[in-house]
């Protein structure tokens, strides 16, 4: 199967705000569509899968970020972000399916770049993106997916939950 390059972007609603995968002629391949979002508690999220119909409802809880300060220079790098995804921690979740993600600045440009393996073998680069008319300042909420199609599902909720946390460093 091709590897594709399709982008992840958020949606332009303001209140219960999902995620888009859009590919190169801008129709959307894959989404995260707020069902529910309570005051409290976690939002229910439809992930739909487009290309092949398939869609899961998941529990999404608001995403936590804590920072560890050491008094040394890694301080701004001690940054520890997560959400819950039916009741785990996504980090806890990915890392029981085999997901690694091995992270890295750009070299050419502002933002970072992700590599993630399943089991030890490539399944996508998840990069920071800059779209036409959007401002250096937006990158962290868009990314460049690189995957097979079959690999869609897992791509989506890495990417997914890249952009959903303050994390910028993940091993």
């Amino acid at each position: 199967m091709a590897t594709k390059t399709y982008l992840l972007q958020p949606e332009k609603k303001v209140i219960k705000q999902g995620y888009l995968m859009t590919d190169e002629n801008g129709e959307t391949v894959y989404e995260a569509k707020v069902l529910k979002q309570p005051l409290i508690g976690a939002m229910q999220v439809e992930f739909i899968n487009r290309l092949t119909g398939v869609s899961s409802q998941h529990k999404i809880g608001q995403t936590v970020t804590s920072q560890t300060f050491t008094g040394g220079l890694s301080d701004m790098f001690s940054v520890k972000s997560h959400f819950k995804y039916d009741g785990e921690k996504i980090w806890d979740y990915l890392h029981g399916l085999g997901i690694r993600i091995n992270s890295a600045l750009s070299g050419n440009k502002i933002g970072m770049t992700y590599e993630v393996s399943l089991k030890g073998s490539p399944l996508a680069k998840i990069a920071s993106s800059t779209p036409k008319g959007k401002s250096i300042i937006t990158t962290s909420f868009f990314y460049d997916v690189t995957c097979d199609e079959a690999d869609l599902d897992l791509a989506f909720l890495v990417a997914y939950s890249i952009a959903r946390t303050d994390q910028t460093f993940y091993s």
